[in-house]
């Protein structure tokens, strides 16, 4: 039973998690599991000093392990389900003992739990870096998800000589964009390493390192669901070695009430029956204290706003503000931003073009794994606002798409020195052509037209930048110069305060040419244009020897 429960929540992550694309309505929340998640809440609420609304979907987690126990951990969580169903084709043949340094072990989740809320309090956010459904959400979308496109796509290829032979003219020519992203390796590697440790002890990320299992743990034997053992007990130990968790001590009667995950398995396995889980509103027991002692204590309080103060005082920290890093349209301003993202990587999965794309260090050490724009690989569809949608703390607002338009997220600028137009007096107009706004028009400039931006129409949307023919970096890019971001109000309000407009205009190069003058200086040049005695020198950008 537990197992079919398992699968059905992992097969409904996973829905939700295919669900978040441009598409989303706005009533279905895609990202629901992480709403849920009260961990995530607790620091983005904290690290941030604002309450946000969407968190309160975590009381119904913490309500109903008040009532239940602790039973996310065994029929819920995807990431324990995942590590269960992994266990059995890497590990079903290992011969695992009990670790010597069990008790010390599992301090350590309620150790990296207090270090997690310390650093909040210091306004860093961590827990994006071992939060089971942060992790496993991040998982899915920068290895799990690319690599199902490749494997569909390859299927497809092979299909298509069929698909053609039978007429089947839509399968013949479907084939799904391959999303690319940075970092991928390196999230392999983390969750990897998760389930490598089952090699060690069953569930052993779940028992010993869990900060979501030791928040759950500190309130679950308030539950009225508890283990109990009647006296036809023979005290085979067979419920003992069951025990996924290792919430039974060396005396079988006894239980670890912060450790039972309510998933019945020793019930399930007893030959004698003598294991059941009753309704009782007794006490939590003896084996159901904190085991963390008061040093323990401190030093995990000290340890977490340690790595907070490190965190923001770092070499790395240097480099916030030096470097072009586009944020996506909504995004709050960056120190609140980067306080309340939890990294878990939706808006990146959702996006439809694919320009979303985790950092490394071009934010500061705080900045791990924290979405931004790369124009050059993609522009940001105006059509398009999931990214603010499927965000479970409103990192990124959630914005209709005609605030979303006004979310200026920087300004395109002309790099003349290389721009074919501008450099090599040769005919490209894409940059013109492909600008949703008409936010580049052509005019004269010492009688050669010359592409312009014109900032008051420009939103950043990178199009420009994308399609630029010139190999390597654009050579029309888009800065931070101008990007709006605000932590509440409307975009469009600013927008209009800034004299901003964002609506195409298809007929504003005609009009800005015949304005400027082009047009007359042509005719000019007709008139008083002679036969030339010898070819004229080409002229030469202004700026260029």
């Amino acid at each position: 039973m537990r197992k079919t429960i398992q699968a059905l929540s992992l097969l409904l992550f996973t829905a939700f998690f295919l669900l978040a694309t441009y598409r989303l309505p706005d009533w279905l929340p895609a990202d629901i599991y992480l709403r849920l998640d009260p961990l995530l809440g607790i620091n983005a609420v904290i690290a941030s000093r604002e309450f946000i609304a969407r968190v309160l979907w975590s009381l119904l987690l913490v309500g109903a392990t008040l009532a239940v126990g602790r039973f996310f951990c065994a029929y819920v969580c995807p990431l324990g389900a995942s590590i269960d169903f992994l266990d059995f084709p890497f590990f079903r043949k290992v011969r695992r003992g009990d670790l010597k340094t069990d008790s010390r072990l599992r301090r350590w989740k309620y150790f990296l739990l207090i270090v997690i809320i310390a650093a909040a309090v210091a306004g860093v956010s961590l827990a994006y870096l071992i939060d089971p459904i942060a992790l496993l959400t991040r998982f899915y979308t920068l290895v799990l998800y690319p690599l199902t496109i490749a494997v569909v796509n390859l299927l497809l290829d092979l299909l298509r000589p069929l698909s053609q032979g039978l007429g089947w003219v839509g399968l013949a020519h479907l084939h799904y964009p391959q999303p690319v992203y940075y970092m991928t390796a390196l999230t392999l590697v983390i969750f990897g390493a998760v389930i490598a440790l089952n090699r060690l002890a069953p569930r052993f990320w779940c028992r010993y390192l869990c900060p979501l299992g030791a928040l759950l743990s500190l309130i679950s034997p308030l539950g009225v669901f508890k283990r109990r053992v009647n006296e036809e007990c023979n005290r085979c130990m067979a419920c003992q070695k069951a025990c996924p968790m290792g919430a039974i001590p060396e005396d079988p009667l006894k239980t670890r009430g912060p450790e039972c995950i309510q998933c019945r398995e020793c019930a399930g396995t007893c030959p004698q029956k003598a294991i059941s889980f009753p309704v009782s509103f007794s006490g939590i027991g003896e084996y159901s204290r904190f085991d963390l002692s008061r040093r323990g204590l401190f030093t995990s309080l000290a340890g977490g706003l340690t790595f907070g103060f490190i965190a923001i005082q770092n070499p790395f920290t240097l480099l916030q503000g030096r470097r072009q890093l586009i944020r996506p349209p909504g995004a709050l301003p960056e120190t609140e931003f980067l306080r309340t993202c939890i990294r878990c990587g939706e808006c990146m999965k959702s996006c439809v073009t694919n320009t979303l794309q985790p950092c490394l260090w071009e934010s500061g050490m705080t900045g791990l794994w924290t979405p931004k724009l790369e124009p050059r690989m993609a522009a940001c569809e105006p059509n398009c606002n999931v990214c603010g949608k499927v965000c479970p703390t409103q990192a990124i607002r959630s914005l209709s798409l005609e605030e979303k338009t006004y979310a200026r997220i920087g300004t395109a600028v002309l790099r003349k020195e290389t721009c074919l137009v501008w450099a090599q007096n040769k005919m490209c107009l894409i940059c013109d052509e492909i600008c949703p706004y008409n936010a580049i028009v052509f005019r004269p400039v010492e009688g050669y037209r010359r592409p312009v931006v014109v900032a008051s129409r420009c939103n950043g949307c990178g199009y420009c930048e994308q399609r630029c023919p010139v190999k390597g970096e654009s050579a029309i890019v888009v800065m931070t110069d101008g990007e709006i971001r605000l932590k509440e109000g409307s975009y469009i309000a600013e927008a209009k305060k800034l004299n901003l407009e964002f609506k195409p205009d298809p007929g504003d190069d005609k009009f800005v040419i015949e304005e400027s003058g082009f047009k007359v200086d042509q005719e000019k040049q007709k008139e008083e244009k002679l036969p030339p005695t010898e070819e004229p020198a080409p002229q030469k950008p202004k700026g260029f020897l």
